[in-house]
């Protein structure tokens, strides 16, 4: 897996290739990636993707994938029962209105990954995107990880002109979900 550097993130030394991205190819390579671990949890792992999206998106196709991927690698590690749900649709609405991209575009794609795992605490909810932080400090022992997943995916997310957004409570599973705009 090719993992990014924060401080390249940070310096803006990323870079970023735009191309027409077959949102099949990223069904099938999620479908791929994830579906044995599925099994192996015994979890139930839905992938739906909306079929009145368009084929293909302009964005650097790496980049959604490695965003992508790491909010399906933290669903399967906080979920041990239930299911993790990946669904993709077109929407109007629903990101920030002050994005520097998004707030003048009519539509995005929703990439939105959701799980039946622990949740976390409107008041952890910011903190999750800080480096080396987890919505609970005993999670880092029991679950792992470095720490940066969520921050480098959050830098990535704004480099292709997108939003990870959060929505969780304790108990419920959160719901992450990549806006990402939608060019005519």
């Amino acid at each position: 897996n090719d993992i990014l550097d924060l401080s390249k993130i940070e310096s803006g030394t990323v870079s970023i290739e735009l191309g027409d991205v077959q949102l099949k190819s990223l069904k099938q390579n999620v479908e791929r990636t994830f579906r044995q671990l599925a099994a192996d949890k015994g979890l139930n792992f839905e992938v739906d993707f909306d079929a009145k999206l368009p084929a293909t998106i302009r964005t650097d196709e790496k980049r959604l994938q490695q965003v992508v991927l790491n909010l399906l690698s933290n669903a399967f590690k906080f979920t041990s029962h239930g299911a993790v749900t990946l669904s993709v649709t077109e929407v109007t609405g629903g990101w920030s209105t002050h994005h520097p991209v998004l707030r003048t575009a009519d539509r995005a794609i929703a990439i939105a990954v959701t799980d039946t795992g622990i949740g976390i605490p409107e008041d952890k909810q910011k903190l999750i995107f800080e480096a080396f932080q987890q919505g609970d400090g005993t999670t880092s022992r029991k679950y792992g990880g470095t720490g940066l997943g969520l921050s480098i995916s959050r830098e990535i997310g704004r480099l292709i002109g997108g939003e990870v957004q959060v929505r969780s409570e304790p108990g419920a599973g959160p719901a992450f979900t990549l806006y990402v705009p939608l060019t005519a």
